[in-house]
């Protein structure tokens, strides 16, 4: 099933938008955190239909409460995490999915840019990744979201959180993964320096 709508989800955001990704080759095969920055509700559903493996991503727990909308983003492997304090039944299923090789999709910033420009991470990546010792794989991605506007995904070489160092301070060595791949795109594409903004 998940194949079916992977495709379905993959065609419309084609038709709608100019989108590219650029780096698959750093996806390893074995598990993964792909780690990228957070500019919109289209972000987890676009990525995951741009890799070319079965994606799972946290999604905030208020979405499940929409019927419709939670059958559809089950089958686009979403699962739910609380927000606004450590959610520990969304941390084990992460390492399971990670633990059986998987791939994981997470959102360091924790939330959606309200102006996009870069935030300060959370800490949940980077335990993550030094609890499953997955690799992480930055992706940067520069918008803006538009009928046939530009999307942009890059994503860098994977590399992994040393068990010794801390987590706040692997949190911010993936957010300045991310925010070098977002540089590149925008250099790439003739942009203006944009003080964070995507």
């Amino acid at each position: 099933m998940y194949c079916v709508f992977y495709w379905l989800v993959r065609a419309f955001f084609q038709a709608v938008f100019r989108v590219e990704i650029r780096g698959l080759e750093h996806l390893p095969r074995g598990p993964a955190i792909v780690a990228c920055n957070h500019i919109s509700g289209f972000d987890p559903p676009l990525l995951g239909s741009l890799l070319p493996r079965p994606a799972w991503y946290m999604t905030k727990a208020e979405l499940f409460r929409i019927w419709g909308l939670r059958w559809l983003i089950r089958k686009l492997h979403a699962f739910p995490v609380r927000r606004g304090h450590p959610d520990r039944a969304a941390l084990l299923y992460s390492l399971r999915i990670l633990n059986e090789g998987g791939v994981l999709i997470i959102f360091p910033e924790g939330h959606r840019s309200p102006d996009g420009g870069l935030q300060d991470p959370r800490r949940g990546t980077a335990f993550l990744a030094q609890k499953s010792g997955a690799p992480v794989v930055p992706v940067g991605l520069v918008g803006p979201y538009g009928f046939r506007r530009r999307v942009t995904f890059r994503m860098g070489p994977a590399f992994y959180i040393d068990p010794g160092m801390s987590v706040d301070e692997g949190a911010r060595r993936i957010m300045a993964a991310v925010a070098e791949q977002i540089a590149s795109i925008r250099e790439e594409r003739g942009l203006a320096a944009s003080g964070g903004k995507v």
